[in-house]
């Protein structure tokens, strides 16, 4: 039994049933794809609730959608490029030359212009050691923010903003004053400096559930599984599931894919104590223009509120007109702003930022908020995430919130559903060689 259709619901149950498990998936809603999911607006326009993007560092969550068939739906840059600007209108980019790791970034690096030669020197310094800093130094900084840690190594305010968020913000989901210094430097380290192609990015061409529901469902059926979706789970143990409506669902291993606290609710023995990591807020603003706007197919921008800026015409091929689609991490005030105001405001910086959205007319707005869209990457957090195992026997925890070293993202959401489903099927089938291999 798995109990969540998210990303590690979903990877559990491909893996368990891989390893030749029956199989069965309960979701409370209709569709699979928990946080990662699409939805239609009014004007019956396709939407994803956050624009979800991943890297070529993330094999799991590659592997998964190679399995499920859905792989020809994403597009993965060959090598990373990434637009940069300020408001000021100067423009640079981030890019991946074809030579070795780390060797790659120093071209890009070179001509960067948001930085000044001095801070380019102080930042190279500070990504050597961050290079070389095994998992036990990462250890020993996980009780420090990442701000702490990059004013101890000489960066400026302005290199943390023009450099260092422009990367923690997105994959940490908050700011270097936030972030513990550990899941940061995992992040630079496992991002940027070890591969050449590690720091491509990726986005989907469709809808976000279109990548997992149907062909997680196909999957399933395939194999003798099945999905009970609009059901929920009232209670969960070693004996199997007991869902709202008062059915029981016998099984042999249980894997508990939901927050910490439908967790706690449905199983408080296997997680006897909150984690107590709180989350962290993304709002999105999507704007529709009848006519083209913006040129790149996504944009950083440094000291904006329209943070990162993607142009969802030509990720997805929509039209006529432009779609851009604003994203804003770690959005803590935005998130209590008013739906209109916050359109308005982020509007209007549109207009700066592409001065030909000035003249064009706006067909449709739309601002989606998710006020606790990832667990808070905060200091001391690897300490408080728990790994598969509960003190219940055969009943074991995932999601992105467990302890899977990475950061609360699609890739670390697939790998907690594999390992969970690993410790379900102990004892109980016989071993098998991963799907995700």
């Amino acid at each position: 039994m798995v109990c969540g259709g998210g990303l590690a619901g979903v990877a559990a149950a491909c893996e368990a049933a891989g390893a030749g498990a029956q199989v069965t998936l309960v979701e409370r809603r209709p569709f699979l794809g928990g946080k990662a999911y699409s939805f239609r607006t009014s004007a019956g326009r396709e939407l994803d609730n956050g624009q979800h993007v991943f890297l070529g560092c993330c094999p799991a969550y590659i592997a998964l959608l190679r399995l499920l068939g859905t792989l020809d739906r994403v597009v993965l840059q060959r090598r990373m490029r990434i637009a940069v600007r300020d408001r000021a209108g100067v423009r640079g980019a981030l890019w991946a030359a074809p030579l070795p790791a780390p060797a790659h970034l120093g071209p890009a690096f070179a001509s960067y212009p948001h930085l000044t030669t001095r801070e380019k020197a102080t930042a190279t310094r500070a990504l050597a050691a961050l290079r070389v800093m095994g998992e036990r130094g990462r250890r020993q900084i996980d009780d420090v923010t990442f701000l702490e840690w990059l004013e101890a190594h000489g960066q400026s305010r302005r290199a943390v903003q023009a450099l260092w968020d422009l990367i923690v913000l997105p994959t940490c989901n908050d700011r270097s004053q936030r972030v513990s210094a550990g899941l940061a430097a995992f992040v630079f380290q496992e991002g940027l400096l070890r591969r050449r192609d590690a720091s491509a990015v990726g986005y989907a061409r469709v809808g976000l559930t279109g990548l997992v529901d149907p062909a997680a469902r196909q999957f399933l059926a395939a194999r003798g599984g099945r999905v009970l979706d609009s059901s929920a789970v009232a209670e969960a143990g070693p004996g199997g599931v007991w869902l709202t409506d008062g059915r029981h669902l016998p099984a042999d291993g249980v894997v508990l894919a939901l927050p910490p606290e439908r967790t706690r609710e449905v199983a408080s023995a296997a997680l006897p104590e909150d984690p107590g990591l709180g989350s962290s807020p993304i709002v999105n603003v999507h704007v529709w223009y009848d006519r083209p706007v913006m040129d790149e197919e996504f944009e950083a921008v440094i000291d904006s509120p329209a943070q990162w800026v993607f142009n969802r015409t030509a990720i997805a091929g929509s039209g006529p007109g432009q779609h851009l689609a604003v994203s804003i991490s770690g959005a803590r005030e935005e998130v209590d702003v008013p739906r209109e105001e916050l359109a308005a405001r982020i509007i209007a910086e549109l207009a700066h930022l592409y001065p030909r959205a000035s003249d064009a007319r706006i067909e449709e707005v739309a601002v989606v908020k998710e006020p606790h869209a990832t667990f808070a990457a905060a200091p001391g957090q690897a300490a408080r995430r728990p790994g598969p195992h509960t003190p219940l026997e055969h009943v074991a925890l995932a999601g992105a919130w467990t302890a899977t070293g990475w950061p609360a993202t699609m890739e670390g959401a697939v790998r907690s559903g594999i390992r969970a489903a690993r410790v379900a099927l102990e004892q109980h089938v016989k071993p098998a060689v991963s799907r995700f291999a």
